[in-house]
C-alpha cells in the first residue's frame, strides 16, 4: 500500500514538474491545462528540413508537442536539420526524422494520414501542390508557406473551410509560377525565421483549439518594406474536385 502512494505521488510530482516548463505558456489568457495537454497529444508532419522547418520544429518542441517528424527527399537536409535541432531540449516531444524517396506520389499519402497537421516547409512548388492535393483528400490541415527573395506568404489550409493550394493559385493569378522556379533558392535566416513562427503558430492553434484558426486568409509580409497584407475570402471553390468537395 505504501509502495502505491509514493508511485502516486511520483507521478503526480513528475505531471507538475512537466507543466512546470510551459508555465509561461500557461499563463496566457485564454491558454489552460486542457490545451496544453492537447499539444503532448499532438503530432506534425514537417515536409521538407530547410531552414524553415528546422525552425517550425524547434518552436513546437518546446511548446511541448508531442509527436514530430521532419520528412525530406534530401539526405543532406536532413543531416543539417538533425544537427540544428540535436541541442534543442525536447523532454516531451518525439522528435524523428525520414529520408522520402523520390517520386513523392504513392507513399505520401501513407506518411500524412498518420499525423494531425501537416507543415509546407519544402521549396518546390510541385510538391507543394501534391501535399494540398493528399491533404484534401485526407480532410488533414496543412499550414504552406513560400518565400520569394523578401517577401513571403504563409496560409493555413482548413479542408472544408479554405480553398486549396491550387485554387489559391488562380486566385493570385500566380498559376505559372510552378514552371518558373528559379534553379537556386534565395532567401534570409532573419526571414525563414519569421516564416516557421507564423507557422509554428498556426500549428498550435490548430492543435489546442486556441483562438481562431485563419482557415480562409493569406497572410503576406515584405521584408524590405515592413508591410503586412491580410487578404480574406479564401474560401472553398464549388467547382474544385479538391476543395469543392463536401
Amino acid at each position: 500500500m505504501e509502495a502505491g502512494i509514493d508511485s502516486d505521488s511520483d507521478s503526480l510530482g513528475s505531471e507538475a514538474a512537466r507543466l512546470l516548463r510551459y508555465e509561461r505558456q500557461l499563463g496566457l489568457p485564454g491558454f489552460s491545462q486542457t490545451q496544453q495537454e492537447k499539444l503532448f497529444m499532438g503530432s506534425v508532419l514537417l515536409l521538407g528540413a530547410s531552414f524553415v522547418s528546422r525552425t517550425v520544429a524547434m518552436s513546437l518542441a518546446q511548446s511541448g508537442v508531442g509527436t514530430i517528424k521532419l520528412a525530406s527527399a534530401s539526405l543532406s537536409e536532413l543531416s543539417s536539420a538533425r544537427q540544428f535541432l540535436s541541442s534543442v531540449e525536447t523532454p516531451d516531444s518525439k522528435l524523428s526524422f525520414q529520408l522520402l524517396s523520390e517520386p513523392l506520389m504513392g507513399h505520401l499519402e501513407e506518411l500524412m494520414v498518420a499525423y494531425d497537421v501537416i507543415v509546407d516547409g519544402v521549396e518546390r512548388w510541385q510538391t507543394k501542390l501534391l501535399a494540398s492535393d493528399v491533404a484534401m483528400r485526407l480532410g488533414k490541415p496543412l499550414v504552406h508557406s513560400h518565400s520569394s527573395g523578401l517577401r513571403c506568404q504563409v496560409y493555413c489550409m482548413v479542408p472544408g473551410r479554405s480553398m486549396c493550394l491550387r485554387c489559391l493559385l488562380i486566385q493570385l493569378e500566380m498559376e505559372d509560377f510552378p514552371r518558373e522556379e528559379a534553379s537556386r533558392f534565395s532567401s534570409l535566416p532573419a526571414l525563414e525565421s519569421i516564416v516557421g513562427g507564423f507557422q509554428a503558430l498556426e500549428v498550435i492553434k490548430l492543435l489546442s483549439g486556441l483562438g481562431v484558426s485563419q482557415g480562409n486568409e493569406l497572410m503576406r509580409f515584405d521584408g524590405l518594406s515592413g508591410e503586412l497584407e491580410v487578404l480574406r475570402g479564401l474560401d472553398p471553390k464549388s467547382d474544385c474536385p479538391d476543395c469543392g468537395r463536401p
